[in-house]
């Protein structure tokens, strides 16, 4: 079975980018990262996690401090 993932953004590294999971509680089984060498990692979360509720750009967050 596969999943449907929204992207969240890209971080300097895989741990920024669980730290960012971890504070939005989101499940470490619904993540997806993808390494952008040594530019970081872009990470994408199932959506099925999100929930009826989820915004269609989860960057929105990260750009205005809506998620903490």
């Amino acid at each position: 079975m596969s999943f449907d993932y929204d992207e969240a953004g890209d971080f300097a590294s895989e741990r920024d980018a669980r730290e960012w999971a971890d504070r939005n509680q989101i499940d470490a089984r619904d993540l997806h990262f993808r390494n952008r060498g040594k530019s970081g990692v872009t990470l994408s979360v199932r959506r099925s996690a999100l929930g009826d509720a989820a915004r269609g750009d989860l960057t929105y967050g990260r750009r205005t401090g809506f998620f903490s």
